[in-house]
């Protein structure tokens, strides 16, 4: 993984390329980014690589692209839309990535933790299985939120049963590094041996909304940048095109006999008297 990932720091991508070549680029360097924990670019990278893959061909590729995509949307903490699992051609490729998804999002790790041992050689398979080992972590995360949204108090014992976890000791843990990361807004009572939730702040009071829209103007810009780099022509194109136009009228002009020749010249010098 370090070789790869010196092999990616210490390259440059030629401007020449096919589309097709900088789709792959595209796709390597974000499995690369992505078990390096770079997951912000590895997202980036692998929504230009679908947007750039051909729709009509290649859909192994697509495929493939999309698992990771997925993968990767999860560990950044966010739920992909159901539409995807849905897409023509990619449903039945997807159906695991489904049920991942769904059991990530209930917050429960021992559904969790049955999915993966379900599809765990078809995850092997697809090269997915190591990322999506450390989406445990987000399970319990989105378990955290759905019982401090749902409960002000709760008991750690409760905790460890509703998340699948082996013990309260367990449990207090889980939910003291949620509250240092800014998960959750709570309260420990270690003696009393429960978690009391704070009240619920205004959202549009903290920094989210910002930085939920710093990404939206970052996706676009990168999208505009990407289509006015489409657009351009090549270099030194109008003179290919300019050779190519004079070639065609020396060539009409070989063509020509000596008669024509004359009465073109004909033509000329009588217009110019």
């Amino acid at each position: 993984m370090e070789q790869a990932e010196k092999l990616l720091a210490n390259s440059t991508f030629p401007e020449t390329a096919s589309n097709n070549q900088l789709c792959r680029y595209l796709y390597y360097s974000a499995r690369i980014q992505a078990l390096r924990l770079d997951y912000t670019a590895s997202f980036s990278g692998l929504s230009q690589c679908l947007r750039k893959a051909p729709t009509n061909t290649g859909v192994g590729f697509r495929i493939a692209a999309q698992r990771l995509l997925v993968v990767v949307q999860m560990l950044m903490g966010d739920i992909p839309e159901r539409h995807v699992f849905f897409t023509k051609g990619m449903k039945a490729e997807l159906l695991p990535y489904l049920h991942i998804t769904q059991a990530v999002r209930r917050g429960d790790l021992a559904v969790f933790t049955e999915v993966v041992s379900k599809y765990a050689t078809r995850l092997q398979q697809d090269g997915t299985y190591t990322l999506i080992s450390r989406l445990a972590h987000q399970v319990v995360k989105a378990g955290l939120r759905n019982l401090n949204v749902s409960y002000s108090r709760l008991s750690l014992e409760d905790v460890a049963h509703r998340l699948g976890l082996p013990s309260a000791t367990s449990a207090e843990f889980v939910v003291a590094k949620a509250v240092r990361d800014g998960v959750l807004d709570a309260t420990i009572h270690h003696e009393e041996g429960y978690v009391q939730s704070h009240d619920l702040v205004d959202v549009y009071a903290t920094k989210e909304p910002a930085l939920a829209f710093h990404r939206r103007i970052a996706y676009c810009l990168t999208t505009h940048n990407d289509a006015v780099r489409g657009m351009r022509y090549p270099p030194d194109a109008y003179k290919k095109q300019l050779e190519a136009s004079r070639g065609n009228r020396r060539k009409r002009n070989d063509d020509k006999t000596d008669e024509e020749k004359a009465q073109e010249l004909e033509e000329e010098y009588d217009e110019d008297y």
